[in-house]
């Protein structure tokens, strides 16, 4: 008599350990799905430079040292070449940036 209570008790255990299981597969597909979702209706990262008109103007590479300095510098002379160029740090979504250009008007590039 015993035994066959034993027996429906290790039963019922398998069978909850089963339903726990699923309800945490379940639950954790449904929250991929949701993120997956969440991350697809984000603005895109611009991978297609887009020029902006007035091209903007570049802060002053003196406010700068080294490294930083020179790319400030390089954005200044040339902002033609630097505005053909793609960022993909995100900034398009987060600062609203269209082009590498947008990040030198600013302090972004120097992050």
């Amino acid at each position: 008599m015993q035994e066959g209570r034993q027996r429906k008790s290790a039963s019922a255990l398998r069978l909850s350990r089963r339903a726990v299981l699923v309800g945490v597969a379940a639950l954790a597909a449904g929250a991929g799905a949701t993120g997956l979702y969440a991350w697809s209706r984000q603005r895109p990262f611009i991978l297609t430079p887009v020029p902006r008109r007035p091209r903007p103007t570049t802060l002053d590479p003196g406010l700068f040292t080294g490294r930083t300095a020179e790319a400030y510098r390089v954005a200044r002379a040339a902002p033609e070449l630097i505005e053909q160029m793609p960022c993909y740090c995100g900034c398009s979504r987060t600062a609203g940036h269209l082009n590498n250009l947008d990040c030198y008007v600013d302090r972004h590039a120097a992050t």
